[in-house]
């Protein structure tokens, strides 16, 4: 393994690696991703290597494309260089992510699930009223109260919560807004799932009443089955409830659960919530705001047209200062690292060596600055944050990921009544966002030699020393899941290919071969 390591330590080597794979038909898309996910690991501690590496790459990818490829050169992603050059560059970007831009985005994120979770949301669907998706918009009617609940931990009546619920919300939802308020300070790793927790009703003459989204109250009505919410159970402002963990023993988790046998359960009001009929609801199909049975969709009335598409400005109304913050945030020249200014100006430099027009250079850069870097953090921040986003936020932040991406395009679009909802809904902000575009790449001050790689060395000995990885298994899994299995393609590309057959890669990758299977039989 230790010469397989000083191979992998070798840029050409690595150059004449990821062309022989990057061929056509050689690899599946998922083992291109796969590949260059295990070898991005691997030059972690590197980074030097690993910029050393794309660069060349992207030279000679530069150089063998025509004229008509150029202009789409960074549009497909279905290379390995291309996964690579990303890969790099994410990780060059935390170094101003974390003092700068990663505030914005992660108040971006917690503005959508905020102002999304003001209004009903349907807890199987997740059609919200408040979204500036229209597929997941709640086409329906929904009367509701707002709720502040007193909710203290695991019984613990020494502190309360004050948690902010809908009474249209079910004990799931419920539950999940508690855990949000009690661990509000805690990243989503260490947050408990709802589902390992009950919660409990402190008041009433009937004691303690533990909530559930489905028992023996719940309403059925042709072959379906409502999951129960704080107005089924006439839960009021103010009420006293605790989030519990559940206990090991099933017999103890809930009184009014389905299908469970129930001890010591004295009070008349609480066995009257017993059920045993578990088998048989399990079959109904199940409903809470919309997939309403016939008799209760006749009494709503439903939304559409302008009424809902006001719902979808009104949401999109209450998060504009938030997207402005974070559109301006990150096309603010003045808080980008020496990492990625330097890779822009490289862009610039292999634009004058292959003589490549203008506008075709300035596309690589809005392709691979907005498309490739920023615009996954916006569309999904469990990337960058740990954190557990929620089915009805997701679909609002892919709408932003697209409207960033559409603001660094180079010609507008027209907009007509019969244009997509979203493209009416930012029809007069994209046009603002793309006007800080070309300011933002014109602002980029060039990053001597000196100033990048004091900024790689420092980025590569903060890696050795914070990240806890073994570096011997990813050689292990390169190993294993490409030279071994691609053997005899590698060798003859290394063959054939005049700069490895120098070197004589071909013949020093036999030896590695050999030694792996020699280990492997003694092991």
């Amino acid at each position: 393994m230790e010469k397989f390591e000083i191979l992998l330590s070798n840029k050409l080597f690595l150059k004449s690696l990821v062309q022989t794979l990057d061929r056509p038909n050689m690899l599946t898309m998922q083992e291109k991703a796969q590949f260059s996910s295990v070898l991005s690991i691997s030059l972690l501690g590197n980074m030097r290597l690993f910029f050393d590496l794309i660069h060349c790459l992207l030279v000679d990818m530069v150089r063998s494309s025509t004229k008509k490829q150029q202009k789409v050169l960074f549009r497909r992603f279905d290379s390995i260089t291309l996964r690579l050059m990303v890969n790099w560059l994410q990780i060059a970007i935390y170094k101003e992510l974390s003092p700068h831009s990663g505030l914005q985005l992660f108040m971006l994120y917690k503005a959508v699930q905020t102002i999304t979770e003001m209004g009903p949301i349907d807890a199987l669907t997740g059609n919200s009223k408040n979204t500036i998706a229209e597929e997941k918009l709640l086409k329906i009617r929904i009367e509701h109260q707002n709720l502040t609940l007193q909710i203290d931990l695991n019984g613990n009546s020494d502190q309360h919560f004050p948690v902010k619920v809908l009474d249209c919300d079910t004990i799931s939802q419920v539950k999940q807004k508690c855990c949000a308020q009690v661990y509000k300070n805690k990243p989503a790793s260490e947050i408990p799932q709802h589902d390992e927790l009950f919660l409990e009703w402190q008041e009433g003459k009937a004691g303690k009443l533990t909530l559930n989204d489905i028992d023996n109250t719940s309403e059925r009505n042709n072959g379906l089955i409502c999951l129960n919410t704080l107005k089924h159970y006439m839960v009021k402002d103010n009420c006293r409830m605790a989030l519990m963990y559940k206990p090991h023993s099933e017999q103890e988790i809930c009184v009014n659960s389905q299908g469970k046998e129930i001890e010591n359960a004295t009070s008349e009001t609480i066995s009257l919530l017993l059920s045993n009929d578990g088998e048989e609801d399990s079959k109904l199909q199940q409903w809470h705001l919309s997939n309403l049975p016939d008799d209760e969709n006749s009494k709503r009335e439903l939304g559409f047209g302008d009424i809902f598409l006001n719902r979808l400005f009104h949401t999109k109304l209450l998060l504009t200062d938030y997207i402005d913050s974070t559109f301006e945030e990150l096309v603010d020249p003045q808080t980008l690292s020496n990492s990625i200014r330097y890779f822009l100006c490289m862009l610039d430099k292999i634009g004058d060596d292959f003589n490549i027009d203008s506008d075709v250079l300035q596309s690589w850069k809005n392709e691979i600055y907005a498309t490739r870097i920023l615009a996954p953090l916006i569309g999904k921040p469990d990337i960058l944050f740990d954190v557990n986003v929620p089915g009805h936020v997701g679909p609002c932040l892919d709408i932003l990921r697209q409207v960033f991406v559409e603001s660094f395009t180079q010609t507008a679009h027209k907009v007509n009544k019969d244009s997509p909802t979203q493209k009416l809904l930012f029809h007069k902000d994209v046009p603002r966002y793309r006007k800080l575009i070309g300011p933002f790449f014109k602002g980029i001050e060039p990053v001597n030699d000196q100033a990048f790689w004091s900024e790689i060395y420092e980025l590569s000995n903060k890696q050795k020393a914070e990240l806890k990885f073994n570096r011997q298994l990813t050689f292990q899994q390169l190993y294993d899941l490409f030279i071994g299995k691609y053997r005899s393609e590698i060798l003859d590309d290394f063959e054939d290919m005049e700069e490895s057959r120098d070197l004589q890669f071909a013949k020093k990758v036999e030896e590695i071969i050999d030694l792996m299977e020699e280990c492997s039989k003694n092991s």
